[in-house]
């Protein structure tokens, strides 16, 4: 962060961008664009994305000429979200979805107002990502501790042995760690800092 440079990513196609654009201008979901260390999407859902808001022309002219690291495609309707991913697992083949809205994979999680998935391409990962800041701050993996609530907080899991699971993680993701903490809801971050803070 102090000399703002950039250690790692995996650029997205700009002819993916450039179809996922359209197919989310056409079937009325919200897409967002990031790259560098700015956002901007096509529809605001709420107040406080309005300045966040472009016009289609100026969305492409973004995918000419940047580089766009991930996306995220998003809905009020559940079902309309299923039919995306279909799309996308037929027609975007070189891209994975990274995280998604839990209901999205478990019909008995709780319902949202919005319903999302974040794509990136499929080399990305927050275990690489892990590693490259390892080799970049030569440090060991043994030497940091990684925290997560999500699936695609399992890849860093994988090759950190102080792996810890918030407790309102999926059984899946809370078998991949070593430790696990209270939820979002209860501080669980906090709590992790407090004990490594205090010696414990």
């Amino acid at each position: 962060m102090d000399k703002k440079e950039e250690i790692y990513n995996e650029v997205l196609r700009k002819e993916t961008i450039t179809k996922l654009l359209k197919y989310s201008n056409d079937n009325k979901y919200k897409i967002k664009l990031n790259y560098k260390d700015k956002l901007v999407l096509n529809t605001a859902f709420y107040p406080e994305e309005k300045d966040k808001e472009l016009p289609i022309n100026e969305l492409e002219k973004i995918i000419e000429n940047e580089e766009i690291v991930q996306c995220v495609i998003s809905n009020r309707d559940i079902n309309k979200m299923h039919d995306f991913k279909r799309y996308l697992y037929k027609q975007c083949k070189e891209v994975k979805i990274e995280n998604e809205s839990k209901k999205l994979k478990n019909p008995n999680a709780k319902p949202s107002k919005n319903y999302y998935c974040d794509i990136t391409s499929k080399k990305v990962s927050k275990g690489n990502a892990v590693k490259r800041i390892c080799e970049y701050l030569k440090i060991k993996p043994e030497e940091i501790i990684t925290i997560g609530d999500g699936e695609n907080d399992i890849s860093m899991f994988e090759i950190t042995p102080n792996s810890i699971a918030m407790g309102n993680s999926s059984k899946q993701v809370k078998e991949k760690a070593k430790y696990e903490t209270k939820s979002n809801d209860e501080n669980g971050v906090a709590k992790v800092l407090n004990r490594i803070l205090g010696g414990k």
